[in-house]
Parts: structure tokens; sequence; C-alpha cells
């Protein structure tokens, strides 16, 4: 029977998934209230406060990667986690002051902390995770993510159950800020460096040479280089853009408690979402890797798809003005159409991103190379996202800004496809010379490419 250790993958990957479900996690809870919490008309300028978030964030993506393998997880970690708490006291200091400048500022500064967190997160999931149980590695941060959004959604919804004001109690600003820093003790004393990781079998997961900066930044271009991350782009920015509208939605179409219902709903299939493709990626009854991934593309596409026509009928119906939002009740009529709506857009917002970014680990193994695209794959998909908070900052009409979403989800589910056949290879070990294998793979190659024949797949041609 395995023995627990604090320098197991499985562990750390879990520490990994509590610290984002501390920050991340609530800062979704706050997030699918729609408006920060906030009163219905806060909902531009908190788009804008998102906008300058998410801006930031894609700038740090192209050199997060590097950061971690000069400083490690868990430095990368302890500032990553800084910011959340404070941007959820600029929310609160905006719901009561009305002063602008604050949640601003604070998106700024989360945008920047945010990308190394994340960056952080993933380096874990793909580098100490194996070929085999990747997607679940990916499935377990996102499950904690959820567990925890959820779990904060239920204290809302609690204290919101019979609000008579249009925006949270302060006592949810306060319970969720002091969640957040408890983030910064766990990876302060929990994260271990990438070199003490030992897998079950003994095996350590590379060897780990030292890189000067400049070199990083170096191997950071040659990354950009790359066709298969190039085709990969939309997939990247349309990972996350769902969130943005189904929130966005919420606090204009109903009142605080029937936001705090969807909310917690939204983040519960988040959960059951993320153990699905989770299974779907690492099913071990389906040998071949390729096939598990096509088959999950298609998976992904006919529930994403569902969805966006779905919600583009339901606004079809329920046209709105933005000077005098309904705010309805879950007792008036359309609360039930985008109820079932919302369970779907809550399983989309995982299994489009996990899918993508266990397309993009699936290039290679190499822990330094994992860095930095786990770096580019978070900074890209916040550019995908603060475009999608511009054009609900600007106030274009929520017909167009799902149009949008809608079409660059679409054409992203066409290219993971496309990379997916061409570009996922039967397995990387063996063919880097930092990666060690677990034990037990000196046949790797000859087993898989076994499986590949039997699965009736071409062989790959990328270019």
């Amino acid at each position: 029977m395995p023995t627990f250790r604090l320098n197991d993958p499985l562990v750390q990957n879990v520490l990994a998934g509590v610290i984002i479900g501390l920050g991340p996690g609530i800062y979704l809870a706050i997030t699918a209230l729609g408006a920060g919490g906030g009163p219905a008309n806060a909902t531009q300028i908190v788009n804008l406060a998102n906008s300058v978030l998410y801006a930031v964030w894609f700038v740090v993506g192209w050199f997060s990667g590097s950061f971690i393998t000069v400083f490690g997880p868990r430095a990368t970690f302890l500032i990553g986690s800084l910011g959340y708490p404070i941007y959820v006291g600029s929310l609160w200091y905006f719901t009561n002051t009305g002063h602008q400048w604050f949640p601003i500022a604070a998106g700024a500064f989360l945008g920047f902390c945010a990308n190394l967190l994340w960056t952080a997160g993933a380096y874990i999931s793909f580098s100490y995770s194996t070929e085999g149980n990747r997607g679940s590695f990916i499935s377990v941060q996102w499950g904690f993510l959820s567990l925890f959004a959820s779990l904060g959604s239920i204290v809302a919804f609690g204290l919101n159950f019979n609000a008579s004001i249009l925006r949270v109690p302060t006592a949810v600003y306060i319970v969720f800020i002091l969640v957040m820093v408890s983030a910064l003790f766990v990876a302060l004393f929990f994260i271990v460096e990438p070199s003490k990781v030992r897998r079950q079998d003994g095996t350590p997961l590379a060897h780990y040479p030292h890189h000067g900066i400049w070199q990083e930044l170096k191997n950071q271009r040659r990354l950009l280089q790359d066709s298969r991350l190039l085709v990969m782009f939309i997939p990247m920015i349309a990972s996350e853009v769902a969130v943005i509208v189904l929130s966005s939605l919420n606090s204009l179409y109903f009142n605080i408690r029937t936001r705090s219902v969807n909310s917690l709903m939204f983040n519960i299939f988040q959960v059951i979402g993320a153990v699905f493709i989770g299974f779907m990626l690492d099913n071990s009854r389906i040998s071949s890797r390729r096939a598990r991934g096509l088959i999950s593309v298609a998976v992904v596409a006919t529930i994403s798809i569902a969805g966006w026509i779905g919600l583009t009928v339901w606004l079809y119906h329920n046209p709105m003005d933005l000077l005098d939002p309904p705010l309805f009740d879950w007792t008036d009529g359309p609360f039930g159409g985008f109820f079932v709506l919302n369970l779907i857009f809550g399983m989309n917002m995982v299994i489009y991103q996990v899918t993508v970014q266990w397309i993009i680990s699936s290039f290679t193994n190499d822990p330094d190379t994992l860095a930095r695209l786990a770096g580019l794959v978070k900074g890209v998909l916040a550019g995908g996202v603060a475009a999608a908070f511009g054009t609900e900052a600007a106030g274009l009409p929520q017909k167009h800004v799902v149009a949008y979403t809608f079409t660059v989800q679409a054409v992203g589910l066409v290219l993971m496809a496309a990379v997916t056949w061409k570009c996922v290879t039967p397995t990387n070990y063996l063919k880097e010379e930092n990666v060690i294998p677990p034990k037990g793979m000196q046949n790797v190659e000859k087993q898989v490419e076994g499986a590949e024949r039997d699965s009736g797949l071409p062989t790959t041609n990328c270019p």
C-alpha cells in the first residue's frame, strides 16, 4: 500500500489544487455572482477592472514559465497568492464607496500575481504527471478550484437567501479575504522543490540543469516558433470566455439570491466536468493517446455547441434594456431555461480548457519546456478573457457578445481536433534526455506504437 509522502507527485498536485481553490476558487465564486457581488449597476466597472486584470495577465504569461524554472514553484505560488485577497478587498471598497481607482489598480496587481499562481499550478500538473494520468492531474486542480468556488457560493447563498439589498453583505467579503490569505501558508510550508519529488517507484521526475535568465528568454523565444502552438492560440484564447458571458448575464438578469444559486450550481457542475473530462482523457480502455484526445474533443464540441445555441435562443426570447435590468427571481419564468444553460456552461468552463491543456502538454515531458508552455497557455487564455471582458465593459448588446464567444470557441474546437489528429504522438518517453521515465517503461515505444496501430489511426505527420 502506498505510503503518504509530501514529495509524492500526486500529493504535490493536490496541494497545488488546494492553493488554487483557496485563491482563484473563491475569486470565481464572487465573479460568478456577477458585478463582483455588487449591485447590477456595478457590472461595467467590475468588467473594466477584470479587463485590466487579464490584460496584465496576458503580458506576464510570456515570461512566467521562465520565472518558475529560475525560482521554483514555492516562491511562484507565494507571490501569486498575494493578489487575490487584495482584489476582493478592492471590490468591497468599491461597493461601499463607489470609488473606481482601487479595483482597477488591484486588478492590474492581480493580473501579475494570478498568472504566476496559475503557471505554477499548471507546471505541477503537466510535469509531475505521467503520460497516462496527465488528464487526471489537470482535472484534480480544476476539481479543487470548483469545489472551493462551490463552498464560497454556498456561503454567499446562505447569507443572501433573504437579502433585501442588491449586493452581498460585508461578511461575505471578509470571509473570502481570510480564506484567500490561508493559501500563503499552504505554499510556504507544504510545496517542495521539483528536484526532491519522487514517484511511487522511487524515480525522480527529471534532471534539472540550471539556466540563466538570458538562456531562459532565448528558450521562450524558440517556443514561439513551434507551429503546433501557433495553431493552438485560438483554442487557448477561447478556453475561459464562457464564464464572463454567464457572470454578466447573471448580474444583469437576476436578483442577488438567484445570482447566488446560479453561481453555486455553475461551480458544482465544474466539479462534475472536471471528473468527467479527467476520466475521458486518461481512460485506460482506449490505449491510443491520440484516440482519447479525439474522442474528448468530440464530446467537448457536442456539449459546448449545444450550450451556445441554447443561449442564443434564450436571449432572443428574453431581450433586455441595460438601463432597466429585469432582476428576475427563481420564481419567474425565464429562470428555468437559464438555469439549464448555466449547468451546461459550468461544464464547458472546465472540459474545454482541460482538453486544450492536455493537448499542449502532450507535446513534451521535459519540465523546463512544460514550465514555459504552462505560462504561455495561461497568458494567452487571459488574453481571450480580457477581450471578452472588454466586449462586456464596452456595453455591447449581449447577443453580439455571445456571437463573438460562440465563434471563437467553435473555431477553437476545429483547431483542437486538427492538432490532436496530426500532432499527438504515441509517447515522448525515451526521446528527451532530461526526462527520467517511470520504471517499467523501457519498452514503452513498442507498446504504444502497437496500440496506435490497433486503433486504426494513421501515423502522426505534424509540421
